[in-house]
């Protein structure tokens, strides 16, 4: 009885072990198999990811691409000594060397002594580059261009155009010498086209009653 027993104790013993091998290798295939399961999930969502992004970097690209096209907001009137005289449309960083850049550069007989090429450019502005020798600069500088030495002016009659007006031209202003024209200068060069003749007030050396005796002879066009 006692052999039997203890054959009974070593076979239930051997089950036992059995059964304990058999769920333990079931456990680990079923948790290879959740992280299999977990890695393609994990892979199809990094790429589900990737595909949302490329729209919308793409949308970025658009933005920007809208952004620039809509800082250029200037229209200009280039004419006289340049390869190609028209209309261009310009950036309001924009100087007067970059609109004649557009028009394909001064021709061989401009006289680019007679305009500022650092001048930053304003809406509706007429740059007219003479030629050497031209003496019908202040005819056409009425028209609210750059030209020779009464840029932004045009006779007795004509309002000097602050936004456009070089040194010379803008101490044809009461009271205006070279240094508040250079003070004005410097201001529309930081500050960009004056928006208001009352602007000018802002401008170190010009108050209330400068202004008054400046206004009948200025114009922002």
């Amino acid at each position: 009885m006692k052999i039997l027993w203890m054959k009974y104790k070593l076979l239930i013993s051997a089950v036992l072990i059995i059964a304990v091998i058999i769920l333990w290798m079931f456990y680990q295939h079923q948790s290879t198999i959740k992280n299999t399961v977990e890695i393609q999930k994990s892979n199809q969502l990094v790429s589900k990811q990737d595909n949302d992004q490329t729209p919308s970097e793409n949308a970025g690209d658009k933005t920007v691409e809208q952004d620039n096209g809509a800082s250029m907001d200037l229209v200009i009137d280039i004419k006289g000594a340049v390869r190609n005289p028209g209309i261009y449309h310009v950036h309001s960083s924009d100087r007067v060397i970059d609109g004649i850049a557009l028009a394909g550069g001064l021709t061989k007989k401009a006289d680019r002594n007679k305009i500022n090429l650092a001048q930053k450019v304003a809406d509706e502005m007429v740059i007219y580059v003479p030629e050497k020798g031209d003496k019908n600069v202040g005819e056409i500088a009425g028209q609210g261009g750059i030209t020779g030495t009464s840029q932004g002016q045009s006779g007795p009659e004509q309002k000097v155009n602050v936004n456009t007006a070089d040194e010379q031209g803008m101490q044809n202003l009461p009271g205006i010498g070279p240094a508040k024209a250079k003070a004005i200068i410097q201001y529309r060069e930081e500050h960009g086209p004056f928006k208001s003749l009352d602007e000018l007030t802002n401008v170190s050396g010009i108050g209330d009653k400068s202004l008054e005796k400046i206004k009948p002879a200025a114009s922002l066009q």
